[in-house]
C-alpha cells in the first residue's frame, strides 16, 4: 500500500486520525496511526469498510483487530510471501547440509576405525625397535591422522546441533506466520495461500467457505470480561479443530471470526456440516474456571459460499459474509448460504 508523499496532506489525515482514535479510545501507537491514517486518505476501500464495521459492532478497535487489520490490509503480502519462499529455501538448505555432514562423517569415522584397528595390529606383531623407520613413520603419521579426525568429528558434532537449532527457529517462525497465536488455528494469510493453491489446481471439484461469527460476542465480553472472551474464542478454536476433518481447514480471520475452507464440497454439503458444527457449539456446556459458574451457552451464525470459476477468495468471502448476515437477521443460530449470480459477460 502508498501513501502521499504530500505533506500538507499527510498532515490533514494524521490530524483526522487522531480525533476518532481517541474518540472510539483506541491507543495512538505507529501501528494505529497507519490503520487510521490509511482510513481518512481512502488508500483501501477493504479496509475502511472492516474498520466501520467494528466501530459499529465494537464501538473501538481492540489491539487484537487492529493488528489482524493491519496484516491484511496494510501490510505488503508479497513481501511476506517472499519471506515465506525464503525460509523454505532456508529449511531445505539445512536439511541438505545436515545430511551431507552426516553422510561425509560417518564415512569418515568408518575409515578411521579401520585404520585405527590396522595400527593395533601392526604395533602388536612388532616392538618398535623391530619397526623399520618407514613403517614407524607412517604409524606415527596414521595416529596423527586419526586425532585430528577426531577433533574434527567434535566440531561436526557441534555444527550439526547448530544446523538443527536453526531449522528449529526456522520451522517455527514459519509456524508463526501462518498461526494465529490464540487460537492455534490457520490465519488469513494461510487461508490466501491455500485457496490459491486450490484454485491453480486442475480440477473440477467443488470449493466452498463457511463462514461463521460468535453471537452477541460484544455484549458477553462486557458481561463476563475479555479474559473469559479469549477463552470462549480459545474453546471455539479448539472444538472446530477437533471437528473439521480433512479435507476441512479451520481458520481464524480475527476478532470472533472464523471460517472453514471446504475443498471438494458444494454449497448444500458445507451448510450440513455447518449445522452439525451449530449444534455441536450451542450445547457445549460451558463454565467459568474462576467462579464455577455455568456460562449461558454461545452460539454462532454461519454463511456458506460456494467458489465459482475465476472466484478470488475475496469474492467468496464477501458472499459468505452476506450468508452470514442474512443467518444474523433472521434471528441468529442458523446457517444460510449464499446466493450467485454471475457477472454480466
Amino acid at each position: 500500500m502508498k501513501f502521499s508523499e504530500d505533506p500538507n496532506l499527510a498532515a490533514k489525515y494524521l490530524r483526522m486520525a487522531v480525533p476518532k482514535m481517541v474518540q472510539h479510545n483506541i491507543a495512538p501507537n505507529p501501528l494505529n496511526y497507519a490503520l487510521w491514517y490509511s482510513y481518512y486518505s481512502n488508500a483501501s476501500k477493504g479496509l475502511n469498510c472492516a474498520l466501520d464495521n467494528t466501530i459499529e459492532r465494537f464501538g473501538t478497535c481492540s489491539p487484537e483487530l487492529s493488528k489482524d487489520l493491519f496484516m491484511s490490509h496494510i501490510f505488503d503480502n508479497d513481501k511476506l510471501d517472499e519471506i515465506g519462499g525464503m525460509q523454505d529455501s532456508l529449511l531445505g538448505l539445512a536439511s541438505d547440509l545436515s545430511n551431507s555432514i552426516e553422510e561425509t562423517t560417518l564415512a569418515s569415522s568408518c575409515h578411521s576405525n579401520n585404520l585405527k584397528q590396522n595400527l593395533n595390529l601392526l604395533t602388536a606383531s612388532e616392538s618398535p625397535q623391530q619397526m623399520s623407520p618407514i613403517i614407524q613413520q607412517l604409524s606415527d603419521s596414521a595416529e596423527a591422522i586419526c586425532e585430528t579426525n577426531d577433533k574434527f568429528q567434535q566440531q561436526i558434532d557441534l555444527a550439526l546441533s547448530e544446523i538443527a537449532t536453526l531449522k528449529n527457529e526456522l520451522e517455527s517462525s514459519k509456524l508463526e506466520a501462518t498461526t494465529d497465536h490464540l487460537t492455534g488455528l490457520f490465519n488469513r494469510r494461510m487461508l490466501t495461500s491455500m485457496y490459491q493453491d486450490l484454485s491453480m489446481e486442475d480440477n473440477e471439484a467443488d470449493v466452498s467457505l463457511i463462514m461463521i461469527d460468535i453471537d452477541h460476542f460484544k455484549k458477553f465480553n462486557d458481561t463476563f470480561g475479555h479474559n473469559m472472551g479469549d477463552q470462549v474464542l480459545k474453546f471455539v478454536g479448539k472444538l472446530l479443530l477437533k471437528e473439521c476433518k480433512a479435507p476441512c481447514i479451520p481458520v481464524r480471520l480475527g476478532g470472533e471470526e472464523f471460517t472453514i475452507l471446504c475443498p471438494s464440497y458444494n454449497a448444500e454439503q458445507a451448510a450440513s456440516f455447518a449445522d452439525y458444527i451449530r449444534l455441536k457449539l450451542a450445547n457445549a456446556p460451558l463454565i467459568n474456571a474462576k467462579t464455577k459458574q455455568k456460562i449461558p451457552p454461545i452460539t454462532a451464525s454461519f454463511g456458506v459460499a460456494l467458489a465459482h470459476s475465476q472466484d478470488i477468495l475475496t469474492s467468496v468471502l464477501e458472499r459468505a459474509d452476506m450468508a452470514l448476515y442474512a443467518a444474523k437477521g433472521k434471528g441468529r443460530n442458523r446457517v444460510e448460504i449464499a446466493c450467485y449470480e454471475p457477472e454480466p459477460s
